[in-house]
């Protein structure tokens, strides 16, 4: 009834907030003073059942939870990829020689958002509903598969066992870039609901973080979040105090709707908003302003990156000649520039090329991909490829000065990607039996009709769908029959975790690797991951469908190595380049993290000048921006 009265009143209130604007200041749809208030684009969009925040099962997860509400052991500073405690005390002790056993001490007077002390007792229990309820809960496959045992030795120590040998221990129990997929749950909540565990939905939800859940819109467009009181006492209360009293997460609509609020200053920080659009919203209000000045104006240093994932447990993907063909048939500056308006990183290594990425993996192995060769003795590596894409953009008319020169380039755009070379592609196609029948596609070994299904993201990524398109528009001009197939949030996840729905699709999950520490993504590179190519069970990891035995193997061997030893970052390095030398994922570049700020209300963003954190705002690091954002003074 009171949500029905705020709409009833609507009239009245729309006047008194006028009134009461005047007097001091804007207020936002939600009653909330706008000064106050940080307002954040919803990564997904629309939330299907944004009343499911029991983190033990699947849940609205994009609504501020990692980065507001919950609390982790171990938390990553994002702008030099080391890990540092939060909730812990210090780092864990191991104890003893195969790395298996650990004593972890937590920091006492953290509590929950309703007053109630955060001790072992939670981890304990959510260690037990999880195992307790592994065949009915959705979200707690990370803690069952890698915890043996472990044991409460005082209200702020507990010892744990892994199943294997766990160098990773901090970044396994911890954040490793995003956030952590298992996360605890207040006891004194939880454990009276008994077997009602596994349904609960637990909104509005008791959290640990120095914010809690204030409202939520029933039908999933915005949820609010409201600074504790005690918010010293929360789970990086440790870390200062954050200035907005408010957060708002918010979705805003289509692109062109959101760019237009953008301008009006409605909100502060969009999410992956396409360039032409936030070229148009600078032009139109100065307040307005991407990561950086200067082209390719962008982040370029997220820990995934854009590939195209390829089922190569269904014909004719199970051949490498056609994946290479796909590759090579992909005309990634025609992508780039159609798509991203040439402000783009590539990267042919199944990880993004960043300053911290780069010196592990990406400078060590240049001089293998210009060697590399194909079957036929063809080399498919072009190290000029940033070259040529300064050269197309000054062409189109691109301001000189705003592109990089010398090692700039390599630095800005890349160190090379694979040559753009249909004919090459068509050889590799007719050594394998497909060619091109009299409509000018090609057609599979039988005869029959190739129609490739290409799924991507709909409106809820625009920059990802525009690449989506581009990349199908590219592939139809080599002589592929594509059907690039559009669909929601969760039926892109669907297909992504379930192999009879999927045979190619643009995606990021298996590319994100964040420092020398591949383990935090590529240990999903796994047999028990793999299931048959027609199975309809969801996947729990390996969405690129890896099968590849050396890379398992790799895998197998580097998770029982210290992280400081050499040949850990040694089978790092041959993981990437056995994925790349058969084109088990297709890489793309750096996700461009295309996040304008608007500067109206809130100030000090992170930016390349000023890269105190990572700028996205879906991360749990995105605490590191609301303590360190400034008020303008802006009523």
């Amino acid at each position: 009834m009171a949500r029905l009265g705020r709409f009833l009143m609507a009239p009245l209130l729309g006047a008194l907030l006028t009134t009461t604007a005047l007097a001091q200041g804007a207020m936002t749809d939600v009653g909330t003073p706008r000064a106050e208030t940080l307002i954040v684009q919803t990564f997904d969009g629309r939330v299907a059942n944004p009343a499911a925040q029991n983190p033990l099962n699947s849940y609205a997860i994009w609504r501020g939870f990692r980065e507001l509400g919950w609390g982790y052991l171990w938390e990553m500073n994002t702008a030099t990829g080391e890990s540092y405690p939060e909730m812990a005390d210090g780092f864990p002790e191991v104890l003893n020689d195969e790395n298996t056993q650990f004593r972890i001490k937590i920091r006492p007077g953290i509590y929950w958002s309703d007053g109630v002390e955060f001790t072992v007792d939670d981890i304990i229990f959510s260690y037990d509903t999880a195992f307790k309820y592994r065949e009915q809960l959705t979200n707690v496959a990370s803690a069952t598969v890698f915890v043996k045992s472990y044991k409460k030795i005082d209200d702020y120590t507990f010892e744990v066992e892994t199943v294997k040998p766990s160098y990773d221990l901090v970044t396994r129990l911890g954040v490793y870039t995003w956030g952590t997929p298992f996360n605890w749950v207040p006891k004194h909540v939880f454990e009276p609901l008994g077997d009602e565990v596994v349904s609960f939905q637990n909104a509005p939800a008791v959290t640990l973080g120095p914010y809690k859940i204030k409202e939520f819109d029933p039908n999933g467009f915005w949820q609010l979040w409201e600074l504790r009181e005690d918010w010293e006492r929360s789970s990086w209360g440790n870390l200062g105090q954050p200035k907005p009293k408010f957060i708002y997460y918010k979705d805003f609509g289509t692109e062109e709707t959101r760019a237009l609020a953008f301008v009006q200053n409605q909100y502060d920080v969009d999410t992956f908003m396409s360039p032409d659009s936030i070229q148009a919203a600078k032009a139109r209000n100065p307040a307005v302003e991407s990561f950086s000045p200067t082209f390719p104006f962008h982040d370029m240093n997220d820990a995934c990156s854009y590939g195209v994932y390829i089922n190569q447990q269904r014909a004719p993907y199970d051949m490498p000649e056609v994946r290479w063909a796909l590759a090579l048939s992909l005309n990634l500056q025609q992508v780039g520039i159609s798509a991203m308006s040439g402000q783009f990183k590539a990267g042919v290594l199944p990880l993004p090329d960043t300053p911290i990425t780069g010196p592990a993996f990406y400078d060590p192995l240049v001089a293998g991909l210009q060697e590399l060769t194909l079957g036929d003795g063809y080399k498919p590596f072009d190290p000029a490829f940033s070259t040529k894409l300064v050269e197309a953009l000054t062409a189109q008319g691109i301001d000189p000065a705003q592109l990089p020169t010398g090692d700039a380039v390599n630095e800005g755009f890349g160190q090379g990607w694979w040559n753009h070379d249909p004919a090459e592609a068509e050889k590799l196609l007719a050594s394998v039996g497909i060619e091109k029948g009299a409509d000018g596609f090609y057609a599979l070994p039988d005869g029959s009709p190739w129609v490739i299904e290409f799924v991507i993201p709909g409106d809820w990524n625009k920059v990802l769908q525009r690449m989506g398109f581009s990349i199908a528009d590219s592939w139809r001009q080599a002589g592929f029959n594509v059907n690039a197939r559009q669909v929601d949030n969760g039926e892109y996840s669907t297909v992504q975790n379930t192999n009879a729905r999927n045979e190619l699709q643009i995606n990021w999950s298996n590319t994100c690797v964040y420092n020398a520490n591949w383990l935090g993504n590529w240990n999903q590179f796994r047999e028990e991951n793999i299931k048959p190519a027609d199975s309809t069970d969801p996947l729990s990891g390996n969405y690129a469908r890896i099968t590849d035995p050396e890379v398992l193997a790799l895998v197998s061997e580097g998770a029982s190595l210290p992280l400081d030893d050499p040949k850990f970052l040694e089978n790092g390095r041959g993981i990437a380049m056995e994925i790349v030398k058969d084109m088990q994922i297709i890489n793309l570049m750096n996700i461009p993290t295309t996040i304008p700020t608007n500067s109206t209300y809130w100030t000090n963003f992170p930016k390349q000048d000023n890269f105190y954190a990572a700028p996205y705002t879906w991360w749990s690091s995105f605490k590191q921006t609301v303590v360190n954002i400034e008020p303008t003074g802006q009523q």
